[in-house]
């Protein structure tokens, strides 16, 4: 009970200035700095920039402390906010947990009052099977959620606990924080973080040489905060890093991802001009330019015509996996239909008054159009007028990017389309019960019109109609004749919304960045241009292959000396020019990395994947068709509907 209620209210809830501490050890702490005047521009147009992430909610990293840490006297200033403070600490692996959106739940879970409430929401599910109406306790409901994300709550002034940092380094990342940790290895947490959420290194590197870190920066900030205090934090950090940067940049591209795409609108909007904002160009990564239909759904209780079959006979069975997600599957069928739907509506209404009300970063995640069906939740007159504000900025947005364009800055937008919500990741599954799931066109997130504005689109799988005057994807799917900057949109099929092992979208974005590319037509033609490409791509996951095939086969070849036959270096070669090649094919690369693991197994670098056991076969078919059986005679439904 205690992992399910977790998975669900996990899922339910998404929907994602410093100098180095004296305390902190660098490596390259006697080196001298490089400074503008013998370092080579490397920008298109002969002046280099800073190149900002913006991150989204699965990049921004936050730390939860002991705490003892926050008592008085534990610091010279007495708090973790003090970037002197946490930045060794953090360097220095001293932290309770850490995550990119939730909390660890442990202490939640050994709090009286939420085992209470536990207790009392399981006894009125179980009373309203006998009395045959809902009484559960909403109020039970409600404090579960508070606790569950007690860690996430935010203020009325915009703060959240004190026992939660979220560091901010006003630095490239060649000055991160090195610490020596407990296993007496010098290491920098912070420049772990950055390469782990934004696998851009061998890219960098590729493209602005031995000192690429000297470019890199990312803009953190917590994903449950008030995005006029992100918005004034950008501000300052721009205004730190063009003052104190090594490669001579007056200026900066921002790369928002994902939630980014909001801080940078409303900065945007708050500093409209390139005098006060500084940018040269925005590159969006699947960015939520108008948030996502995801939200709106969940804040309004909307759910899709079939999701009483997703539930009782899907949902479950993908979270908690085979067999025994059969199992809940049956099970949940002796609370009838009525009690379970109003179940959900009380979770979902406890996580839009008490998670989402007072946190305007969540609230702005609703598409504009959708914005008075979600009032409702919003816990204050001083919420209320923050994200009123934001969506001003957001009404706006056209019109402050034109005028921007005006100025010099361009834009450019990297998005995936062609799934409905919640298509291939089990832990998203949740959202295909939303009311948009069936007839959106997204990367099973981010609806394609966010990621990039203005696009048009008929829900995936279909195609237009009518095509005359309309440009249109390879699947028929998309129009992006509408599209705001339809000439430096590009578009990545099937695409999953975390596309950080699509090395392709990832060096584009770098190309953009370094304006040696600006739109299509200078990327287009893969026979004579140095650049290619195209517009409409397919997906690509390299993860497996960069994070475990590749560094596995390297330590094994290091420990045992072996030595690979001529055969094995030309499947690594082949490898290689996959993923050189930036015409993505996404059956075809994922063969080519089943058969490096094949490879792997072959030599002994991993052992073959276990036969189940029988018992195990026989227990999942069995549960399995129990679980078919119950369906087939009782429909998505409980047992006494």
């Amino acid at each position: 009970m205690k992992k399910l209620i977790a998975i669900i209210l996990s899922l339910a809830m998404l929907l994602s200035v410093v100098v180095i501490p004296a305390t902190a050890l660098t490596p390259e702490a006697n080196v001298k700095v490089e400074t503008a005047a013998n370092l080579e521009n490397v920008f298109a147009e002969g002046e280099n920039s800073l190149i900002v992430f913006v991150t989204g909610i699965g990049q921004s990293y936050s730390y939860l402390f002991d705490e003892s840490y926050t008592q008085d006297g534990a610091f010279e200033k007495g708090t973790l906010q003090d970037y002197e403070n946490y930045a060794p600490l953090i360097a220095e692996g001293k932290y309770t947990t850490r995550w990119n959106l939730f909390n660890s739940f442990d202490e939640a879970f050994s709090d009286t009052e939420t085992i209470f409430s536990i207790v009392s929401v399981v006894a009125g599910l179980l009373a309203s099977c006998v009395m045959g109406k809902c009484v559960i306790n909403e109020d039970s409901v409600k404090t579960i959620v508070k606790n569950l994300f007690k860690f996430n709550l935010v203020d009325e002034n915009g703060n959240g606990n004190p026992r939660v940092v979220t560091p901010r380094y006003a630095m490239p990342v060649s000055e991160y924080p090195y610490a020596m940790g407990e296993d007496g290895k010098l290491r920098s947490e912070a420049r772990e973080r950055f390469f782990s959420a934004i696998p851009c290194e061998d890219i960098a590197k590729e493209k602005f040489g031995e000192k690429y870190e000297d470019f890199l920066y990312v803009y953190n900030y917590s994903a449950f905060s008030y995005t006029s205090k992100n918005v004034e934090g950008l501000h300052e950090f721009i205004e730190t890093i063009i003052a104190k940067n090594k490669v001579g940049a007056k200026d900066v591209v921002l790369i928002p991802m994902s939630m980014g795409a909001s801080v940078v609108s409303a900065y945007m909007d708050a500093y409209p001009t390139v005098k006060d904002n500084h940018i040269r160009r925005v590159v969006g990564i699947v960015g939520a330019w108008d948030g996502t239909e995801i939200i709106a759904d969940m804040l309004t209780q909307q759910y899709c015509d079939n999701s009483a079959d997703l539930f009782y006979n899907g949902l479950i069975s993908d979270l908690v996996g085979e067999p025994w997600g059969y199992l809940i599957n049956i099970v949940l069928r002796i609370f009838p239909k009525p009690i379970l739907r109003d179940f959900i509506d009380m979770a979902l209404r406890g996580l839009g008054t008490d998670l989402f009300g007072p946190t305007p970063s969540l609230m702005n995640m609703a598409p504009l159009d959708r914005y008075d069906e979600v009032k409702w939740c919003m816990s204050s007159d001083v919420v209320k007028k923050e994200v009123d504000n934001f969506y001003n900025a957001k009404k706006n947005l056209t019109t402050t990017m034109r005028n921007l364009e005006k100025e010099g800055v361009t834009f450019s937008f990297i998005a995936g389309y062609g799934l409905p919500f919640g298509a291939c990741t089990s832990d998203y599954s949740l959202f295909g019960f939303m009311k948009n799931a069936p007839t959106t066109n997204s990367d099973e997130i981010i609806n394609i019109d966010s990621t990039a504005p203005g696009t048009s689109f008929v829900p995936y799988g279909q195609k237009f109609a009518d095509t005359e005057g309309r440009e249109l994807s390879p699947d028929g799917s998309l129009d992006i004749s509408t599209a705001l900057f339809k000439e430096s949109s590009w578009y990545f099929y099937e695409q999953k919304h975390e596309l950080e092992y699509n090395n392709t979208a990832l060096s584009l974005a770098l190309n953009l960045a370094t304006g040696e590319i600006k739109t299509v037509a200078d990327c287009d033609n893969p026979d004579e241009d140095k650049y290619y490409y195209p517009q409409f791509n397919d997906a690509r996951n390299l993860k497996p292959l960069v994070n475990s095939y590749l560094p596995d086969l390297e330590r094994y070849c290091e420990e045992t000396n072996y030595v690979l036959t001529a055969e094995q270096q030309a499947l690594l070669n082949k490898a290689d020019a996959m993923t050189a090649n930036t015409a993505n094919n996404y059956d075809a690369d994922n063969a080519i990395m089943d058969e490096v693991r094949a490879m792997l197994v072959e030599i002994g670098v991993y052992a073959p994947d276990a036969e189940p056991e029988a018992g195990e076969v026989i227990l999942n078919k069995v549960l399995k068709g129990a679980n078919d059986i119950v369906y087939k005679l009782f429909g998505p439904k409980g047992f006494f509907d």
